[in-house]
């Protein structure tokens, strides 16, 4: 395949004409001003091709093309929602169950940031404050966890400047509010710095503050090194057992996922995981995955998979009126029969092509782990 070159959007518009693409000129002069092109035509066109050489749309309006976009997007939003939900939970839990265990006390305010609080999974000394007793046989650390299981002493939390740029980058965290004149730091946790790197001891921010600055990503890599006793607590305000600790978190691999490809504004429909994101055999056995690579361990999810694993976490119900509103709107627009098949192909496209197994799905089954 050769590099594309730039071209006019008056060429853009003779090319999809020359594809037989149905438009109002002035309607699509619009959409080129608003959308990228790869994602608006070339991220859906494979749905609606008659032919791919030449490329021929079989009797599609700019209308059909308008229709997928904006279920793409909505689905999207409401995915960016749920997906909110389980974050926010997380923080809470991660936040009240570590402070319960470590920071009761004024002086213990910053223990979140003290590395020995936690586990290394690389540790596999007993007599170890940062031991780790998964670390023998740690849960895919040649693949997605590699960083996790190798980069223990580089996590933000344990950076020597941590408690500096947590106030310096967050206009809501500020000096005058959290600090203390009877705060005293312990050794070992982080001690904030002004511009000019004079130490101010009497600072030192709450974990529930610090903890809505993190990232789902980083949230997962702190979850990987919470010591059993919190993270027993934070597994059972999920309704799990520790014993369910590396299914908790192969799950959470995958909202992580498509939470970044519904950052970047990608189309949803098109989503997969990366090979390199491996999936635990339990996982697919209770949620009934099929990964598109199965060999061992398996890898590869498309939507349909995922959003089953996410509804373990939230209410996905809120999925079904999009899917059903696009299925009458591409009935209507193209009639039955091919209605019918450009809906299973979108389907497909996302996991799974019957209609009938993304109502099942999205009817607020529950899954036992």
């Amino acid at each position: 395949m050769s590099i594309k070159c730039f071209e006019l959007r008056s060429s853009l518009k003779q090319k999809l004409k020359g594809r037989h693409l149905r438009f109002d000129s002035a309607e699509l002069d619009e959409i080129l001003k608003t959308h990228n092109y790869f994602n608006y035509f070339n991220g859906l066109e494979t749905i609606f091709l008659k032919s791919n050489n030449p490329k021929d749309y079989d009797n599609i309006r700019l209308k059909d093309f308008d229709n997928l976009y904006v279920f793409d997007k909505e689905i999207s939003h409401i995915l960016v929602n749920c997906l909110d939900e389980v974050e926010e939970k997380l923080k809470a839990s991660i936040s009240y169950n570590f402070c319960k265990q470590h920071c009761t006390a004024l002086n213990d305010t910053m223990q979140y940031t003290n590395k020995n609080n936690y586990m290394n999974p690389r540790d596999n000394n007993v007599s170890s404050l940062t031991y780790c007793r998964y670390s023998a046989n740690y849960p895919f650390a040649s693949a997605q966890n590699r960083k996790i299981y190798d980069e223990f002493q580089n996590y933000c939390l344990f950076k020597p400047y941590y408690l500096s740029n947590l106030v310096n980058r967050n206009d809501h965290i500020r000096v005058s509010f959290y600090q203390d004149p009877n705060y005293v730091p312990p050794s070992d946790v982080a001690i904030y710095r002004d511009a000019q790197r004079n130490e101010n001891r009497n600072v030192a921010v709450p974990f529930w503050v610090a903890i809505e600055t993190l990232t789902f990503g980083e949230i997962l890599r702190l979850l990987h090194y919470l010591q059993d006793d919190v993270m027993k607590e934070v597994l059972n305000d999920f309704g799990l057992t520790l014993s369910k600790r590396n299914q908790f978190l192969n799950m959470l691999d995958f909202l992580l996922c498509l939470r970044n490809s519904c950052a970047h504004t990608t189309l949803i429909n098109r989503f997969r995981t990366s090979e390199r994101y491996k999936v635990n055999t339990q996982l697919i056995s209770v949620f009934g995955l099929k990964p598109k690579n199965n060999s061992s361990p398996a890898s590869v999810l498309k939507l349909f998979d995922v959003i089953k694993i996410l509804s373990y976490f939230c209410d996905v119900t809120r999925l079904k009126r999009p899917i059903r509103v696009l299925m009458v709107k591409n009935i209507c627009s193209m009639g039955i029969k091919k209605g019918h098949e450009i809906n299973t192909k979108i389907l497909d496209r996302m996991g799974n092509d019957k209609y009938s197994s993304w109502k099942g799905m999205l009817s607020g089954k529950e899954y036992l782990l």
